[in-house]
């Protein structure tokens, strides 16, 4: 468990190339707004805000490569959020990164990994594989193939943002939700044996397994990073999702696998993606949100943390 002294930075990443879902681009400022600085101050963590990576508008920019959608400026944002993010680990630093759209987490990963000498397992909640190429994709959005240039796939310009080096080993990848998958990312994950616990696979064991390989996963890697697409929890709990899921994770599960990750792995960092406050009801994705961030860092926020505030005896 993280201790509460340990001091965290947060960075807006307000990516919205790698996809179409317009909207996620003011999800950082939108977290700010509803208050995350003092929330999770109320939780125990002392947060710094490192400010916005600045991103350039679409409407000035052309999309390029069709198979490679606004790859240009997609690295050149990913190769800045990676430096800080190396800067603020090698400080001992925990980082919250807050999106803009999934391809934001390429950088930042490949900064924390790059800080730990490749030493560091991904945790990665998504209805999604986002493991397709620019030889597998359908679309050419950049949000779909992420995380499969962070272990070394596909074009070599997305794997070598920051370093040349694979960011993170095939064997520490645990893709936790999944539910929507492209024949290619099943390949994929066929071939190289990657660890994965779909929504079917929650609905046919309950969560005991994925608590299993939560415990595997942090045995042999010393740092774990968390990427949460809110798109994995059920539109009902979380509808300000980029691409809300009506068939997602409920609020119990998320909530029990967040607090169990946080504490049973040494989390160095979790960025929190696809948020769309357009589509928000409430402020209820952004609150949600807040506490999956303390959970994962092993603190507590939440309707009960904050109604115990309210009610405590002075």
């Amino acid at each position: 468990m993280t201790k509460p002294s340990t001091p965290y930075s947060l960075i807006g990443v307000p990516l919205d190339l790698g996809a179409q879902n317009l909207g996620v681009d003011i999800g950082p400022d939108a977290f700010r707004y509803a208050g995350i600085i003092d929330k999770l101050a109320g939780a125990g963590l002392a947060v710094r805000d490192e400010g916005t990576i600045t991103v350039a508008d679409r409407a000035q920019l052309e999309p390029g490569n069709p198979r490679l959608r606004y790859a240009g400026e997609i690295i050149r944002v990913s190769n800045k959020s990676a430096k800080l993010t190396e800067q603020l680990v090698r400080g001992g630093r925990r980082v919250i990164g807050l999106g803009g759209d999934h391809s934001m987490t390429l950088g930042l990963v490949s900064g924390a990994s790059t800080a730990l000498g490749g030493e560091l397992g991904l945790i990665y909640l998504d209805a999604h594989g986002d493991m397709n190429t620019a030889d597998t994709t359908l679309s050419g959005n950049i949000h779909g193939m992420h995380l499969a240039s962070l272990m070394g796939f596909g074009a070599p310009e997305l794997a070598h943002v920051h370093t040349p080096e694979i960011k993170i080993a095939k064997q520490n990848l645990l893709h936790i939700g999944g539910s929507d998958w492209d024949q290619p990312e099943l390949d994929l994950i066929g071939r190289e044996d990657l660890a994965t616990f779909s929504l079917f696979d929650l609905l046919k064991s309950n969560l005991a397994p994925l608590l299993a390989m939560v415990d595997d996963l942090a045995t042999r890697v010393p740092n774990v990073w968390i990427s949460l697409d809110l798109d994995v929890i059920d539109r009902l709990y979380a509808p300000g999702a980029g691409m809300p899921n009506a068939k997602g994770l409920t609020y119990r599960e998320i909530a029990t696998i967040a607090e169990y990750i946080g504490h049973h792995a040494n989390v160095v960092g979790v960025d929190v993606v696809e948020y769309n406050p357009l589509h928000d009801e409430q402020s209820k994705t952004a609150e949600l949100g807040i506490e999956l961030i303390a959970k994962f860092f092993g603190h507590n926020y939440s309707w009960y943390t904050n109604y115990m505030a309210r009610n405590q005896i002075n």
